[in-house]
């Protein structure tokens, strides 16, 4: 009877060791599934190849889907300068063109419609347009300065706040959130700090959230900086909200300059490092000021200032066919035949559209038109 008992009980344990094998075998897989995904995650900084001697050129037609012209009405109250035009947005009627001081509203066909707002100090008015933002659902435009301006579609003054906040310098309007970076750069004689913060503000312009972008302190003799490049990007890319934070500067008696040379997808309150542009002679960085940086689906963009010539130049990477381009002044439209170069932005709710403004001269005109509006979609 004690043998047969000693059997049972040792079979009982053996199950029991058995299972807890099994139950620590899981475990093991499970931890290294884990490790494995967040090494991923934590190496999967995508670099692609960042050349700057190489010249060669890339034809619209060959990244471009479609382009639309869209030749703007010019009258006394619709002058444009293309020079000097901050940023574009369409929506399903209508084409809103930022300028420093004036918003103009077009039709899809060109003609000019109306103006937002007007200049001033007094309420729903704005001096100095610092950034603009489009909530294309609720048919609201979002303008900074020195304050956030509500307007609908029509013109109408809905609501506005002053931001006790330092510099803004870009703003969008994604996921029913306002998106804004503030940024803070000081030196003095001994040092230079440079701050800039990402925050997150709900529908009545209160913030929510917000998240460090960058955080750095130099100690310097001379306390001389220059500062160079000025791209800041908050854009809706088809897969994430990507954020590129651009303010380069050089301190000169360290004989350094800073590139901001990496992309960040912003996700839940956190920057995650996405992309890198990796120069093919490191020591060349000293020699470019990246002036903005960004991505849609398939292509990657960039737009810098070669310090050796003095000249800018377009920078484009090709992730599906791994190819690179390099264009000295812009691109060329061999779709429309525009023999100048030209420079095309992407949307900031949409990278896998872009936008630029060419002025065509027609035999009969006594005085220079205003632009033509060009809008294109990327091949994916």
């Amino acid at each position: 009877m004690l043998v047969e008992l000693f059997f049972y009980c040792s079979k009982i344990i053996l199950k029991i060791i058995c299972s807890m094998k099994r139950i620590l075998l899981c475990f093991v897989f499970i931890s290294l599934l884990f490790l494995s995904c967040n090494k991923k995650e934590m190496s999967g900084l995508l670099e692609v190849p960042f050349d700057i001697k190489l010249n060669a050129f890339v034809p619209l037609s060959e990244i471009a889907e479609e382009i639309t012209a869209i030749e703007l009405e010019m009258t006394d109250e619709s002058l444009l300068n293309p020079d000097y035009i901050k940023n574009i947005f369409i929506s399903e009627k209508e084409v809103f063109i930022a300028s420093p001081y004036k918003i103009h509203v077009f039709n899809k066909k060109g003609k000019f419609i109306r103006t937002i707002g007007s200049r001033g100090q007094g309420p729903g008015e704005y001096g100095h347009i610092g950034s603009i933002a489009m909530d294309e659902k609720s048919k609201r435009l979002f303008i900074l300065s020195g304050k956030i301006i509500c307007y609908d579609f029509n013109g109408k003054f809905l609501k506005e706040k002053r931001l006790f906040l330092g510099d803004i310098s870009s703003m969008n309007y994604i996921n029913n959130e306002l998106l804004l970076i503030e940024e803070n750069i000081h030196s003095d004689d001994k040092s230079v700090y440079s701050k800039a913060t990402l925050y997150r503000l709900n529908d009545d312009f209160y913030i929510i959230d917000s998240c460090k972008i960058r955080d750095t302190f130099f100690e310097t003799s001379d306390g001389y900086m220059f500062r160079y490049g000025s791209g800041k990007n908050i854009l809706q890319g088809a897969e994430s909200i990507y954020i590129y934070y651009g303010n380069n500067f050089e301190m000169m008696d360290m004989g350094e300059n800073v590139l901001c040379d990496t992309m960040y997808r912003f996700d839940k309150s956190h920057l995650i490092p996405y992309l890198k542009l990796k120069l093919k002679d490191d020591g060349k960085r000293k020699e470019i000021d990246l002036w903005n940086f960004y991505r849609s689906s398939r292509y990657i963009f960039s737009y810098y200032r070669n310090r050796q010539d003095k000249r800018f130049y377009y920078y484009c990477y090709d992730t599906k066919a791994e190819k690179t381009y390099n264009m000295q002044d812009g691109y060329i439209d061999d779709i429309n035949q525009i023999k100048e170069p030209v420079r095309i932005q992407p949307f900031n709710l949409d990278t896998e559209m872009f936008y630029y403004l060419h002025t065509k001269m027609k035999p009969d005109d006594k005085e220079e038109p205003n632009p033509t509006l060009y809008i294109g979609r990327l091949k994916n």
